[in-house]
Formats: C-alpha cells, structure tokens, sequence
C-alpha cells in the first residue's frame, strides 16, 4: 500500500496536474552491449519496482501502468523490463496499459487537467510525444477554455513529496550510510604508500559491493596532494606520495538509497602541522554546523555558520583569503534516493524552505587553498556527513572517524616502507 499511497498523494496534493513518469531506458554501450540499467528514481519511488521501458500516468485519484511486457512468464534475452511477480503485489489499485495507449490515456484526460509535467529532457520520444499532444490538446481548448494547457518538470514536483523521509527511508539511508562508512573504517587503516588514487577508488568501490550495496551512489572522489583541491577530482594513475593529504568523497547505495560522505587522511601517518591546522578550521565549522539543525533553520543559515566560523578560525590561525574562493561550493544539498535530491530549496514566496523532522541532507565545509603563493597552496578539506532532522536537533547517519586523533591513531599502526 505503501506506493499505493504515495501515488495517491501526488495526484491529490497536485489535482490539476497530469503526470508522465517514465522508468527509463536501456542505453547502448557498443553496437550490442547495453549500459547496466538503473531505474529513474521517480518512478521507483512512486512504484517500487526495478523495470526499463516502462511509464507511469497520474491522472488525478487514477493511476495507469505503461509496459509492452506485462504478463510476460519468462524472457529469453532480456528480463530487465519484466515485471516479477513480487512487483505486481507493489502495483495495487493501478490500471495496466501497453505503452501504445500512452497517447490515448493522454486524450481522455487531458481535457480535465490544466498542466502536464514529465521530466523534461530524460527521453526525447516522450519529449516529443507530450509535446504533439499538448499542441494537439491546446488546439481543442480553444473551444472552451482561453487558458492553454501548461507544462512543466515533475521532478520538482514529485521532489516535495520525497522531502520528507518516512521511517523505513530513514531507516535505509542510515544503513547506507553505516555501511559505507564501515568501508571508510577499513581504509584508514591501510597502507597509502605507493598507491594510485585509481586503487583507492576501487578498493572503496569493491568494499561497497562486498557490503551488498549494488550501486555507488556517484562516481567516486579521490583527490591526493594538490588534487585534493578539486571539488569532484576523478581518480588517476596519480602515485599516493608521503606527507600528502587525500581528500576521498565516495559512498554505497543502499536499496536504492545514497549516502554521501567525505574525509581527509593523511597518506603517512599524521598530519602536516599546516595540513592540521585547515583541517581543524573545517571540522569546528562542520561541529558548529551540526549543533545548530533544527526544525525552523534553513540551509542557507546553516551555511552562514560554516561560512562564520571558517573565517573565525583562519583569522585566528591568521589566514587571510576570500571565503567564497576558499569555499566555492554551498554546506548543504538535499539526499535521499538521489545523492542530490531533486526537492526545492526555496517556496514559492522565494523563501528558503524551513527544516522539518524527516528532511535529510549533507553538512559539508570545506577549505580550498589553489593559491600558489599561499603556505597552505595545495591543501584540500572537506568534511562530510549525511544528516536527518528530528523533532529537536538532527541524527547524524554517517560514522566514520573524523577526529584528528581518531584517524592518526589508526594510521599510527601502519607498518610503512
């Protein structure tokens, strides 16, 4: 009943808008090898099912399934768009369609709708498709109506209801996050030395899979020494060499839900004093970040205290810099089924949207010095935890040591050539 409701609630909460949700499609990697399918997360969210080429309809209370392979017992080639039978007991209280109907579901509603949202741009046959129709339905409006059927991304939309996270959500992305942070735990104790950021990915990766997570919720970020100050380094053959930093942003999915976590080590054993010294700045911002969630903050405040006391504690350390080169990205970003969820970050007035119990997010400060005339030129920190808020301050979901002293003692007991 669970996706029963949620659809219910989409077309009730949105009555005058007709959604087209589809699944996804199979994407090509060469002349016969498709890419590995993953369904959008849309439509898992509000069907709960893991099928290609397939395109869900909310019409108002009603509600149509589109698949060319309902039915069918068993696929020879490929069963990516085959409905199992666990899923049909997911697809309660729903109308099923061959995808061929799509245009005529579409005309016997359309007329009792004053908007149609898809996501725009995801499949260019849809796009073209809805676009034909509401040219064709706004033609027949004319007749009765000076208003023409609008349209606009059902992302934002179907974002509002995944906002707020129901229990068993929250429950998936704290083991998301606990698991991947298991991952980083291991990490820390082994040996750097000689490694390339390429080996650090994969290592992270496998143990991903290894904790029976079937997805990385994004591609892996491994960035060493001056590298650590791109904000999305993609791993290289670049060697691990001593007295380094390596900056790492990487994370599992977990039943279709991310986590997203960041940390710095040492590729020795400790930190540089100056290496220190950064890293403390932003882990005092990220603290100071944490303590202040709660229902009625916003982002954007939230953003202010890191960017506060960033500048506290590099006037102190006596640092000097622009904050918005040093820090060229925001604290937060929404989580969830996606690793940026796609909910608004203001309403309609314009306004930031107010925190409530059930949001997730992601606290990150971070610190980028790119300046080469700077003592600190090529030190890179972030430092980042996947957050939900509750009735009166927030559970941070994501464990894996960040102390200073936590992370050189398990360095400490590496065996370094």
């Amino acid at each position: 009943m669970k996706y029963t409701n949620r659809r219910q609630s989409l077309g009730s909460q949105f009555s005058r808008t007709l959604f087209v949700i589809p699944s996804g499609e199979l994407r090509m990697r060469s002349h016969s090898v498709a890419y590995r399918f993953k369904v959008a997360s849309d439509f898992l969210y509000l069907c709960g099912v893991e099928v290609a080429e397939a395109y869900l309809v909310v019409a108002g209370e009603k509600s149509y399934f589109l698949s060319d392979h309902i039915g069918a017992a068993s696929a020879l080639w490929e069963d990516v768009n085959s409905l199992m039978s666990e899923d049909l007991e997911k697809l309660f209280n729903i109308e099923f369609a061959a995808v061929s109907k799509l245009q005529d579901i579409l005309q016997d509603h359309l007329r009792d709708f004053d908007r149609l949202a898809f996501p725009v741009g995801r499949s260019e046959w849809l796009d073209r498709t809805l676009l034909e129709q509401v040219s064709f339905q706004n033609r027949r409006r004319s007749r009765f109506t000076s208003i023409p059927l609008a349209l606009c991304d059902s992302r934002t939309l179907v974002g509002r209801l995944r906002h707020k996270k129901e229990a068993d959500e929250i429950d998936l992305m704290r083991m998301a996050a606990q698991k991947s942070s298991a991952v980083y735990q291991e990490l820390f104790q082994k040996n750097l030395l000689g490694a390339s950021e390429r080996d650090v990915a994969n290592f992270l990766e496998s143990e991903f899979m290894k904790q029976g997570m079937h997805w990385t919720a994004y591609e892996t970020i491994v960035g060493s020494g001056e590298r650590g100050t791109t904000l999305h380094a993609r791993a290289t053959e670049r060697i691990l060499r001593s007295g380094e930093t390596v900056l790492i942003d990487a994370a599992g999915e977990w039943q279709g839900y991310c986590a997203d976590i960041t940390r710095v080590l040492p590729v020795g054993k400790s930190f540089s004093k100056e290496q220190k010294t950064i890293y403390e700045i932003v882990l005092k911002a990220q603290k100071e970040v944490l303590k202040k969630i709660r229902p009625g903050e916003t982002l954007a405040s939230l953003h202010e205290t890191a960017q506060q006391f960033l500048l506290q504690g590099l006037k102190e350390a006596g640092i000097t810099g622009e904050i918005s080169e040093l820090m060229p990205h925001s604290t937060s970003h929404w989580i969830g089924m996606d690793v940026h969820d796609p909910s608004a970050y203001v309403d309609e007035s314009g306004n930031a949207v107010k925190l409530s119990e059930g949001m997730s997010f992601t606290v990150e400060p971070g610190l980028y010095f790119r300046d080469k005339s700077s003592a600190y030129y090529g030190i890179g920190v972030r430092i980042e935890d996947d957050v939900v808020v509750t009735d009166q301050g927030c559970e941070i979901l994501s464990s894996a040591s960040k102390e200073v002293e936590e992370i050189e003692n398990l360095r400490s007991k590496l065996e370094l050539n």
